[in-house]
């Protein structure tokens, strides 16, 4: 049957049923996916000292920012325009896209370890090549939650497995790389093309997605790189380690917001009441998971040296700051994708973009004076300003749309999305 078909049914279940068969399946598995890594990531840092893991971690970020690139923000708004398409075809020219890029990128970053006389981190290349290869945003715009889910479950179990016999920065950077690069490969093969994939509706670039979700991970984790270059890769290594604990719910809390793009995007083109009222849901949900991780705050001031080992301890005072963040993260996080469904793709990238920028210059001014408390509480404050400005994105776009009867309005109303304007 054809995916139109399969897209007739998806339509005309409540939101409470596609949470269930979406969310739900999506959840579970992406959960134990990043409990596995969290694991994995761990074990790298009591098994390989503060220095050489604070070495693994700014390696592994800079192949994040790489890979977020060869993306090409279809992690968000891929999922949005199939969501929207309906269909199996349409991806054929992005999927060749991203492919090319990643190619390149990875390469880069195998030249760039090699320049740098760190041959050993150049299996990071792989981080880059996998995430241009994957596929899951196709099963998260289908509405296909455990094709979405399974291939992280997959790369948590693989990092955890190699992370055993991990003793070096050079195997730490294999078990990684190859983690994700069987997760990639799951995607590809769970999320094959459709006979019809010579359509090209998703070809565009989207630019403006790009630049938010690189932003965002730049505010998330340049404090890490501008340590290890400002003050050393010891102080680097503690603040990546115990900043593993927040990035592991954050990493769940991203993938979720994917499940929750589609279903805004359709309800907003097709049921206005349903659409506010899964805003409303969603924020009382991201409220509760707020006051959860700040409850858990004094949890992971016990757990760190637990978990890490007593030579992270140190970490603990900016991991209570961080944790903070997490919070307003948390209860900001559906704000990303109604501002996305309702195709406000540029003012939504300038606010990341504009939170990056700032957060990179407090860091420079902050680091050498605070270290590792000054970089906690850089992001902290560029949070809590992301988050005011998305409210009130969110806010005044609700207000300004008006109610519409045109069930495809969502397909046609933002300019930024035709091919001949790309971002």
């Amino acid at each position: 049957m054809g995916y139109s078909g399969e897209w007739g049914r998806v339509a005309v279940r409540s939101l409470g049923e596609r949470w269930r068969s979406v969310a739900l399946p999506m959840a579970l598995l992406r959960l134990t996916g990043q409990a596995f890594e969290f694991a994995g990531w761990a074990l790298l840092a009591r098994r390989l000292g503060t220095s050489a893991f604070g070495d693994l971690a700014v390696a592994f970020l800079l192949a994040r920012y790489a890979g977020l690139i060869a993306d090409w923000g279809a992690s968000f708004r891929g999922a949005r325009d199939v969501a929207a398409a309906g269909r199996h075809g349409s991806v054929a020219a992005f999927v060749q896209k991203r492919r090319r890029t990643a190619i390149v990128l990875s390469v880069a970053a195998v030249v760039v370890a090699v320049g740098l006389h760190r041959p050993g981190l150049a299996p990071m290349a792989l981080v880059v090549l996998s995430l241009g290869l994957s596929r899951d945003w196709i099963a998260v715009g289908r509405e296909q939650g455990a094709r979405a889910g399974a291939p992280i479950a997959l790369q948590g179990i693989v990092i955890l497995g190699l992370s055993l016999a991990a003793s070096t920065s050079t195997s730490g950077a294999l078990a990684v790389g190859i983690g994700y690069a069987v997760a990639a490969l799951a995607s590809i093969l769970l999320n094959r093309r459709g006979a019809d994939a010579g359509d090209d509706s998703l070809g565009a670039a989207h630019g403006w997605v790009l630049a938010a979700v690189l932003a965002n991970q730049i505010t998330s984790s340049t404090d890490t790189v501008l340590l290890r270059i400002l003050q050393s890769a010891s102080a680097a290594g503690i603040y990546a380690a115990v900043y593993r604990i927040p990035n592991a719910w954050l990493a769940v809390l991203t993938l979720l917001l994917g499940s929750l793009l589609p279903m805004a995007t359709s309800s907003h083109s097709d049921d206005r009441e349903g659409h506010d009222r899964l805003r409303r849901r969603s924020l009382l949900v991201s409220s509760a998971g707020a006051l959860l991780i700040v409850l858990l705050i004094p949890v992971s001031w016990v757990l760190t040296p637990v978990l890490f080992g007593t030579a992270y301890e140190s970490g603990r005072g900016p991991l209570a700051i961080l944790m903070a963040a997490t919070a307003l993260i948390t209860l900001a996080a559906p704000l990303h994708p109604f501002a996305l469904s309702m195709g406000k793709d540029r003012p939504y990238a300038l606010i990341l973009v504009g939170g990056a920028i700032t957060n990179i210059f407090a860091n420079l001014v902050v680091i050498p004076w605070l270290g590792m408390a000054g970089a906690a509480w850089t992001t902290l404050g560029s949070q809590a300003v992301v988050s005011a400005l998305l409210w009130s994105l969110v806010r005044a776009a609700r207000r300004a749309d008006p109610v519409s009867d045109h069930p495809h309005r969502a397909r046609s109303a933002p300019s930024d999305r035709s091919p001949a304007h790309p971002n």
